[in-house]
């Protein structure tokens, strides 16, 4: 007897139409979910191909930093603890060449440095701050009467409402300016200052080149009188 038939009537029971319709849904189920996962599989392949090389790129621009970090570091480090022989000082460029050109001939390749670590003396010979802005451009007035040359109204700082009549690295020609303001009624002082010193110095490291023979801080001092070898860390 055919599963699903009522005996002796030869009629289909009630369980034959609902099991084919749950056949049939899970059919449709097992359809949808087949494609569904073609879907998802399609879409990540599509994402990640165009994902992967912005992620490489970004991997490779960190590596990439990480190892300049690294040899900026080790270069820092080097410099620190590595020492230079110096030779100088030097008042111009054509001085160090000079000296340079000594130092090759005795096996010592050294690299010019510019430096403004040294100190000199001068002298500032002014007009002593005025008791207002006012009185201070009478003093400009009348020193442009008078055809003086080379002066400015001091506007900052402790000295304000002074007015500057130069700076000279000389006391004489500070001294002779002093004399020139008074002869013309006027009642200048003077202040001493530092000034930075622009001068030459000639570098090489101590692993790649000896101290200075005798003879030949002989011949640098020829060139530049203060000339002399000291030590210090390489740059």
């Amino acid at each position: 007897m055919p599963a699903g038939t009522c005996p002796g009537t030869g009629r289909t029971g009630p369980d034959g139409p609902q099991r084919g319709s749950r056949t049939v849904k899970w059919i449709v189920y097992l359809l949808l979910l087949v494609n569904l996962g073609v879907f998802v599989w399609h879409y990540r392949t599509d994402d990640t191909s165009a994902v992967a090389p912005a992620a490489t790129a970004g991997l490779d621009e960190a590596v990439l930093s990480l190892v300049l970090l690294q040899e900026y570091q080790q270069q820092k480090q080097g410099n620190e603890s590595r020492w230079c022989y110096s030779v100088g000082p030097f008042e111009t460029k054509q001085q160090a060449r000079t000296a340079a050109g000594i130092l090759h001939a005795a096996g010592i390749t050294a690299q010019r440095r510019l430096s403004s670590e040294a100190r000199r003396k001068a002298y500032w010979v002014l007009l002593p701050p005025a008791e207002s802005r006012e009185a201070a451009r009478k003093h400009i007035a009348r020193l442009k009467q008078l055809k003086v040359k080379d002066y400015f109204l001091v506007q900052t700082g402790d000295m304000v409402n002074a007015v500057s009549l130069g700076v000279f690295t000389r006391f004489e020609s500070a001294h002779r300016r002093i004399k020139e303001m008074q002869a013309l009624g006027f009642k200048p002082g003077f202040e001493k200052i530092d000034l930075p010193k622009r001068e030459y110095w000639l570098d090489w490291p101590q692993e790649t080149g000896p101290s200075l023979p005798a003879g030949v801080l002989e011949k640098i001092r020829k060139i530049s009188p203060e000339g002399r070898q000291v030590e210090r860390r390489c740059s």
